[in-house]
């Protein structure tokens, strides 16, 4: 794949991800969680940005689906965790990922997969 489509596709992931934030919390990723989902989210968020800092990307992924399953969180904060998990990944650089032994394609298909756990859908014309 060349240079401009990866550039190109982590960028669609980042705007998924600030598109359906605006829907959830209306506001950008950017711009912090609002205080009552810093509370419930924000150590798990840590807990999972440590773990994909430190590569371990799949193993991070597969404790974000075990709380989704497990949290009885409301909707509204285990859809921004995803979004943040998801977009923080997408940061990455693809050298990054490929040590990590994961891919842009992932990203997408962990946070449909994810989204939907949770009975969102990522809407058609927003999909890669």
């Amino acid at each position: 794949m060349y240079y401009f489509e990866k550039d190109y596709i982590m960028r669609l992931i980042h705007g998924i991800s600030q598109v359906l934030a605006r829907f959830l919390l209306g506001r950008d990723l950017e711009n912090g969680l609002p205080a009552a989902l810093e509370r419930e989210c924000g150590e798990a968020n840590d807990r999972f940005r440590a773990m994909v800092d430190s590569g371990q990307i799949n193993a991070a992924e597969n404790q974000l689906f075990e709380l989704i399953d497990a949290s009885g969180w409301e909707p509204a904060a285990l859809g921004t965790l995803i979004l943040l998990f998801y977009d923080y990944v997408n940061s990455k650089d693809d050298a990054f990922l490929e040590a990590a032994s994961f891919s842009r394609e992932e990203i997408i298909t962990g946070m449909e997969d994810a989204l939907r756990r949770i009975g969102m859908e990522i809407p058609e014309y927003l999909k890669i």
